[in-house]
């Protein structure tokens, strides 16, 4: 089996979306009240300082977690955008394991296994939308989009009900001795990576992922069983974001608060995933784009630009990428 290539012109695309929309956030900057002078200095920190790489790694881990198991998922044509729910379910059973469960184990022992157990969680959620696309027919896209809200809601009763500690709505902070550095972080999503990529291009059920993806019809002609592929790469997505969102928690979140909208890192795994073409080992790189757009807003926040320009500004550098990469094949 071939291992999986990067389109020499997929990747020209992609430079040049991030130059046109570093260029259109510039611009945008100079009407912005921080300034065309603002706006320039925030990008120079970001991506020549090593303060915010930092933050920028930290941020990388769930983003990347979620990404690494949708391009398995994309690669079958199973389109979920259930990261979101699976990575805030991860962070919420890992905190319950290391503060509100009593079991008072060794930072040794529950890093692992709150990781794990992210993982499992995160796996039964994505297993319950892959039950409802095979046996039922319900469009994995509404089902999964669903499901994120319900955990959110869920969070949010958490943290503002029988997980609530004072007078604020917040839960326990998970205790410094099981709180991770940002390179355990990353080495956690470097080999999910190298594990999904060796499923894709070394193993039987990366084969049939590929024929099943490509066409349903032929795979069910060679006696491949489509519902046992969709239920797989359901699960392996749902691991993936899982794992993330325990990373999420022991490494920068450590406790609830009630939100409006959820953080957001499983709906960049989606982008992410479709900006690296499907590809495990791009997603490393991809994933480090867009965590260092996130510290990029922040730092535009706290030159003193409103949350609006901060957005626009994120979106401009993500849709240029997006529409320059999707329009690179047809350039040449």
């Amino acid at each position: 089996m071939l291992a999986l290539k990067v389109d020499s012109k997929q990747v020209v695309g992609v430079t040049l979306g991030l130059v046109l929309g570093l260029t259109l956030a510039l611009i945008l900057g100079s009407i912005s009240p921080a300034g065309f002078r603002g706006i320039l200095d925030s990008l120079v920190w970001v991506y020549t300082n090593p303060v915010p790489h930092v933050f920028t790694l930290t941020l990388l881990s769930p983003i990347a977690c979620a990404a690494v198991g949708l391009t398995v998922a994309y690669r079958a044509g199973f389109i979920t955008v259930g990261s979101e729910g699976q990575i805030l379910l991860g962070a919420i059973v890992t905190l319950w394991l290391v503060e509100y469960s009593g079991l008072n184990l060794n930072p040794q022992v529950a890093i692992p296994i709150s990781i794990l157990l992210g993982g499992f969680t995160g796996a039964l959620l994505g297993l319950i939308v892959g039950v409802l696309r095979v046996y039922f027919n319900v469009n994995e896209i509404l089902a999964s989009l669903m499901l994120n809200y319900v955990i959110l809601y869920v969070s949010n009763h958490l943290a503002s009900g029988p997980w609530r500690v004072g007078p604020f709505a917040i839960t326990r902070s998970v205790g410094e001795e099981y709180r991770l550095g940002p390179l355990v972080m990353v080495f956690v999503a470097v080999v999910l990576a190298f594990l999904c990529w060796f499923l894709l291009t070394r193993s039987s059920l990366g084969l049939a992922i590929k024929v099943y993806g490509r066409a349903p019809r032929v795979a069910e002609t060679y006696g491949l069983n489509p519902k046992a592929i969709v239920l797989s790469v359901a699960l392996l997505s749902g691991f993936t974001s899982g794992v993330g969102g325990a990373l999420m928690m022991l490494g920068f979140q450590h406790s609830l608060s009630p939100m409006s909208v959820s953080p957001g890192y499983g709906y960049m795994g989606v982008l992410v995933s479709w900006l690296s073409s499907n590809n495990p080992l791009v997603v490393l790189p991809a994933s480090w784009f867009f965590s260092s757009i996130l510290v990029l807003g922040r730092s535009l926040q706290a030159s003193g630009l409103p949350i609006g320009y901060v957005l626009a500004v994120q979106a401009v550098i993500v849709l240029s990428v997006m529409i320059a990469r999707r329009l690179s094949g047809r350039w040449w």
